[in-house]
């Protein structure tokens, strides 16, 4: 394989120059030349019907060229579907095609380990494509290592889980046993602490475990209202032990994994009940558009919580309140699904007391 260390300039890309001018075309790639992110411009090749039928390669960055093992060139060597024949067959194609058509913004998530072109591409990548005249810009994130530390992670907790659960369930059978001697019943105390201990070492194996597979999305069309109805079916007995108020606004659909927006709504819903204060819970969950997406929140008429502990309440094993039983382990996976999703969450006080959890996801 060729070595691209130092991918010269791209030359002149005719379609760039149609959209934009000589000096439109100019200026733009002086301004993605020393851009960090991956960026390539393709250009519509259209029938006679005027239907999108293949893309032409445009210009595209140093970064890009390094990534993807290209020469300094592609114009009139081979289209987009010569290049990767593959992306007919898997849905590529036409998603671009409709970017390139409606002009709606498209992300994904791709690997690759497949010849391209002249060269090889290996890796996963964020992809992010945008309408650009009769054409697509795309920026490439290369994530292959951060996918393999998450693999990686994944892997050490399963390991750890399986280790861990034997000897709970060793415990667990062993206070069943001293349960059962009628002849000389054990320390009611003792039992209790046992169990207890028991429980909490079950919540840490389960709460690693969700941490683990927080980044593992399944993307699809979720209508979040949907999946707060069987939320607030599943935490039902909770908020009427609680005597708790749930009331949902108008959510919209999004595209996600639906599992794990699914927990998240039910460990932020759960803990709005678990840190309630002296009135009765009340939790709203609504959503807003925001620019550059949709802003859900869920807010609470609880104890609240403290500037200083805004940020470190998403650390992994970090609790908020040592008056309450808990892991420490739901607002890091929250925050992980989240940033799974593109998005970031935060906390800040409710108006009347209380808290609100926020958290985006692309539209």
């Amino acid at each position: 394989m060729p070595d691209f260390e130092a991918p010269e300039p791209w030359g002149d890309d005719p379609g760039l120059s149609a959209h934009l001018g000589p000096q439109g075309a100019a200026a733009f790639a002086a301004m993605f030349d020393a851009f960090p992110e991956a960026v390539g411009l393709l250009w519509a090749i259209r029938d006679e019907d005027g239907r999108i039928v293949d893309f032409d390669f445009g210009y595209g960055n140093p970064a890009i060229m390094h990534m993807f093992r290209l020469p300094r060139t592609q114009t009139n060597r081979y289209t987009v579907l010569e290049a990767l024949p593959q992306m007919r067959d898997d849905g590529t194609f036409d998603r671009y095609a409709r970017v390139c058509d409606t002009g709606e913004p498209w992300v994904d998530e791709v690997s690759f380990d497949t010849p391209f072109g002249d060269g090889y591409v290996r890796g996963t990548f964020l992809r992010r494509t945008g309408k650009l005249g009769d054409g697509l810009i795309v920026l490439m994130t290369d994530v292959t290592e951060q996918r393999r530390m998450e693999a990686e992670l994944r892997g050490f907790a399963d390991m750890v889980a399986h280790d861990l659960r034997e000897p709970v369930t060793g415990i667990a059978h062993l206070v069943t046993l001293l349960e059962r001697r009628n002849e000389k019943p054990p320390d009611p105390e003792v039992l209790d602490l046992m169990r207890a201990s028991t429980e909490r070492a079950r919540g840490l194996i389960d709460g690693v475990l969700a941490y683990a597979r927080a980044g593992e999305l399944e993307l699809a069309p979720v209508a979040l209202g949907t999946l707060m109805a069987e939320v607030a079916a599943d935490l039902r007995p909770r908020l009427d032990e609680a005597g708790a108020t749930l009331e949902v606004g108008e959510l919209p659909a999004v595209r996600g994994d639906a599992r794990q927006l699914r927990r998240l709504l039910q460990n932020l819903v759960a803990n709005a009940v678990k840190f309630r204060g002296e009135r009765p819970p009340h939790v709203k969950v609504s959503a807003v558009a925001g620019h550059a997406g949709w802003v859900v929140g869920v807010e609470d008429n609880g104890v609240g919580i403290a500037a200083h502990d805004a940020a470190r309440i998403f650390g992994m094993f970090a609790r908020a309140s040592g008056d309450h039983e808990g892991t420490g382990i739901g607002l890091a996976v929250c925050r992980r699904v989240v940033e799974a999703h593109g998005g970031q969450i935060w906390v800040e006080p409710a108006n009347g007391g209380g808290s609100v959890f926020r958290f985006t996801l692309p539209q």
